[in-house]
């Protein structure tokens, strides 16, 4: 009993409380980003821009599929897209100095003032429905007002 009543003094029942939260917050488990940084001590920002992976053209050619596919008359489609250059991040300059931003953590990482995505220069557009000229120029009117591309530069097909 003695021990016991020990142990409840303030002090000691304030410290073995702060050594608890201490053993629980390090047997919290960290995320895997979180590990990967500091093995590599890369900023978290710059990592999740390696790691993105997916090209800016795949990303349309899946969005311009998924928009085309609502469209009554068309039905199942398939994209491909022909583009000129690739995406560029132009990073914002004082004078000669690069200008930093810093996130809550205080890791330091480019300020991005402007992305420049790839041109298109050509558009091959395979739906079900590509055999009917109303569909056929429902797509490419689409296509050009989303791409700017020239009516020459899409050709539509009929899938299978």
């Amino acid at each position: 009993m003695k021990l016991v009543q020990e142990l409840m003094k303030k002090e000691k029942l304030v410290a073995l409380l702060l050594v608890g939260l201490l053993l629980l917050i390090v047997a919290l488990p960290v995320k895997e980003k979180e590990k990967n940084q500091e093995e590599s001590g890369l900023p978290l920002e710059e990592e999740a821009i390696e790691g993105e992976g997916e090209l800016w053209q795949n990303k349309m050619e899946k969005r311009l599929m998924q928009v085309l596919e609502q469209v009554e008359g068309i039905g199942e489609t398939q994209v491909f897209l022909t583009c000129a250059g690739t995406e560029k991040k132009v990073v914002e300059k004082d004078e000669a100095e690069t200008v930093y931003k810093k996130d809550a953590r205080g890791n330091q990482s480019p300020y991005v003032s402007q992305e420049q995505y790839p041109q298109v220069t050509g558009v091959l557009v395979v739906a079900k429905g590509g055999d009917d000229p109303i569909v056929i120029q429902n797509i490419q009117e689409a296509v050009e007002a989303l791409f700017q591309v020239e009516p020459h530069k899409i050709k539509v097909m009929k899938m299978n």
